[in-house]
């Protein structure tokens, strides 16, 4: 067996689970003996240092240390392989799946000399650009193995979507620790694999630069037992209108392509949908992970062209395979099934061109061979009708809506 343990930033860091597995090991490597906490790991009798040289790129890095780890446990048994951070971010435990080697993880910490407290989230400068977690800037972040110029440049640039560029940070190499500014974190004199950067965590809710987590703070603080009394008094039905409001707004500024307004409508958009959550959290309904979770398996299960076995040329297919696997999720039946499943609050008009539209894809031939209608036609006959409606006391949504309702029942089966 393998094990890859996580040793920290600092020679302190190594966790009693780690040290246990790294005295029963045959064999202790190190990724590098230019680290403090790797230098410290004393039964180490295996370095990697030699493959920083000849690799390419991290890629290549991992698969040659995964091949050396297994190459290892075949001529002298069980190995632990040492790696700075918590041991998750490290790219090796991929290399060796690839591979076919069996592995165990013994997690570390991530805290460096000149940290004020455990970073909470600690990856490789490599995986942070890989895989570009999105940051909660209220938690303290480490980055390790910052090898070169460029790295530090790309890392600055996904950071500053997090930070404010003045924001200070601590960078270390070397043991030696020095603090500068998130704009300046590619301006060193030198880099390499003992090259971090620490991120102080800052939960405060009046930054510059505020990720979606501040948000859920904000919203937290204002529907707290002492928080705002008009926020905590509101349910799903009291603010039902407002949803809908935002989203016109949102449109408007679409259409009007005014993209100023469309950046704070959209965020008055997503205000609605995490004011909704919180209350169906404080209620026992269901919570925002909820809500995310039941998105993410729609969009994976729908989209059967991009994580499935159907292939889509165009948009058209791609159309058809997600309308396919949405009935096969909603269990339609029929139709009429699915005529009478359309959202009850649509306005009428939109109702009627939805009902029509699904009628046409089910494949039902339209009995009417009108010629088509002009968009300057359409618009006279609509406000006509709309107008004579009126004048006559009928209320033309309404009517409409009776309208739409009659010709769904003619699917009944």
């Amino acid at each position: 067996m393998i094990t890859i343990a996580g040793v920290g930033s600092v020679p302190n860091d190594l966790t009693l689970k780690a040290n246990e597995a790294i005295e029963r090991a045959a064999v202790v490597a190190v990724k590098t003996k230019k680290t403090a906490a790797l230098k410290a790991v004393k039964k180490a009798s295996v370095s990697m240092d030699d493959i920083f040289e000849r690799a390419t790129d991290f890629d290549s890095l991992d698969k040659l240390i995964a091949e050396r780890l297994i190459s290892l446990e075949k001529s002298r048994g069980s190995v632990v392989y040492c790696t700075d951070g918590d041991g998750l971010t490290d790219g090796i435990f991929s290399a060796l799946k690839e591979c076919g080697a069996s592995y165990e993880i013994v997690r570390g910490v991530g805290v460096g000399a000149d940290c004020p407290c455990e970073a909470k989230l600690t990856m490789t400068a490599y995986r942070a650009l890989e895989l570009k977690p999105y940051i909660d800037s209220g938690a303290a972040l480490e980055i390790i193995e910052i090898g070169d110029g460029f790295l530090a440049g790309e890392l600055k640039l996904y950071l500053s979507e997090f930070y404010d560029a003045e924001k200070e940070v601590v960078m270390s190499r070397n043991g030696k620790s020095e603090k500068t500014t998130l704009e300046n974190i590619d301006r060193a004199d030198k880099y390499d694999i003992t090259t971090s950067l620490y991120i102080d965590g800052d939960g405060s809710l009046g930054k510059k630069r505020c990720s979606f987590a501040d948000l859920l703070r904000i919203m937290s603080r204002l529907t707290a037992p002492d928080g705002c009394p008009w926020d905590k008094a509101q349910t799903h039905e009291s603010i039902r209108s407002n949803l809908i409001e935002e989203a016109y707004e949102a449109v408007d500024a679409i259409d009007s392509k005014d993209t100023d307004a469309l950046r704070e409508e959209i965020g008055d958009v997503l205000l609605q949908a995490v004011f909704h959550c919180d209350m169906a959290a404080r209620t026992g309904e269901f919570t925002l992970n909820d809500a995310v979770t039941e998105l993410c398996n729609k969009l994976y299960f729908r989209h059967t062209h991009i994580f499935g076995k159907d292939k889509a040329r165009e948009s058209e297919e791609a159309l058809k395979f997600w309308e396919n696997a949405k009935a096969e999720e909603k269990k339609y039946v029929s139709l009429y099934d699915v005529l009478t499943r359309l959202p009850k609050g649509f306005p009428s008009l939109l109702k009627a061109q939805k009902a029509y539209k699904k009628v046409v894809k089910a494949g039902k031939k339209d009995s009417q061979n009108e010629k088509p209608i002009t968009e300057a036609e359409l618009k006279t006959a609509l406000f006509e009708l709309v107008r004579r409606a009126e004048k006559s006391g009928i209320d033309a949504e309404t009517a409409l809506n009776k309208a739409v309702e009659e010709y769904i029942g003619e699917f009944e089966e």
